[in-house]
């Protein structure tokens, strides 16, 4: 069943396991666009338009689109070796930025040098340390790459993190609400028990003290759903082409490199295509965030649904999936009953 008009059925039946005390989801189809917003047990006060949830990996989203803006203006070459850029220990072996988007680097999943020191410093030498295989051989979900690819993107433009996001994606797709830091807290929604309010949930984020291409932002529904049209219109945003063509399509479609690699779904620069953890159907894509954020673009219907909430508010055993699923099927239209995947095997991932 479709929502009304007024958006009411995008958030019905919280169920207890959802944890969230904050929600807001939008549904965008060529016949018009919904939003609603919803409290669950704990809200500290209304969600609305300008509440701000802390994005958790949807950051690498925005980094990945900012990343194939800088190959359009030919400052970025998917295939040449990083460190001819950025000569860090964890592209030695001649890792690519492609491999960085497409989590083929070799890289750890993480660094848990936060749980032994404060030290900025230390924690980042610990993310930038050797890879565990060689790039190529093998497709692990890593975000110690896109700590990597924030630094080769600034390296590249000489401007902070950011600040290239900001000038290159936010502003043409008009997410003025996004930030690294919120800065004031008015309207930012709670994450789990025992983060500050504003203070970002990923530990290895939070511990290096600046924007880095993992996690960080903060935003609005509005702000991802302008993300989300920016895929769903192939690149243009607000009258003008924000990515071109070419590196739209590696955006969108599975990349070869990956899937030698044994990716479980479609993955694609950053984006992930056919994850039956959040989609119905083998030609949807987007992304997924641990604090309980999703989008999902539907290529065939010209339709994206945009979920954030902060299901960890109840702890992390809580689980959203259920409901990014509803939404994916709702954005499929008629053609929700679509198989998922594509067609290489299933898996999923709850970031």
């Amino acid at each position: 069943m479709l929502p009304e008009p007024d958006g009411t059925g995008l958030l019905d039946g919280r169920s207890d396991d959802e944890g969230w005390s904050h929600a807001a989801a939008l549904l965008a189809t060529p016949a018009g666009t919904v939003r609603a917003f919803a409290q669950g047990p704990g809200a500290a006060g209304e969600t609305s338009a300008g509440s701000r949830f802390d994005l958790a990996s949807l950051t690498k989203a925005f980094v990945a689109v900012t990343a194939a803006t800088l190959v359009d203006d030919g400052l970025l070459d998917l295939d040449a070796p990083v460190r001819e850029t950025l000569d860090v220990p964890a592209v030695s072996t001649g890792a690519t930025a492609r491999q960085l988007l497409t989590h083929t680097a070799g890289l750890r999943p993480s660094s848990l040098a936060w749980r032994t020191t404060a030290d900025a410093a230390q924690v980042l030498d610990d993310a930038l340390g050797p890879p565990a295989d060689p790039p190529g051989a093998v497709h692990r979900y890593s975000c110690l790459g896109f700590v990597v690819l924030g630094l080769l993107l600034e390296r590249l433009t000489g401007d902070p993190l950011d600040q290239v996001v900001g000038r290159r994606v936010a502003e043409p797709i008009g997410a003025s609400g996004l930030r690294w830091s919120p800065g004031d807290l008015a309207g930012v929604v709670p994450t789990e028990p025992g983060t500050p309010t504003g203070r970002v949930h990923d530990e290895m984020a939070a511990a290096l003290g600046r924007p880095v291409g993992n996690a960080g932002l903060f935003g609005t529904l509005d702000d991802v759903a302008g993300l989300a049209a920016l895929v769903a219109c192939r690149g243009a945003a607000g009258g003008r082409q924000v990515v071109g063509e070419g590196s739209w399509r590696a955006l969108v479609e599975p990349d070869a490199g990956a899937r030698r690699a044994g990716a479980p779904w479609g993955q694609a620069l950053g984006l992930r295509r056919g994850d039956p953890a959040f989609t119905v159907a083998a030609d949807q894509v987007g992304h997924t965030g641990f604090t309980g954020v999703s989008f999902v673009v539907d290529l065939a219907a010209g339709a994206s649904a945009v979920l954030l909430t902060n299901r960890v508010h109840e702890g992390r055993n809580s689980s959203v999936a259920g409901r990014r699923r509803r939404l994916a099927a709702l954005a499929a239209g008629e053609g929700a009953g679509r198989p998922p995947g594509d067609g290489h095997g299933g898996g999923g991932s709850w970031r």
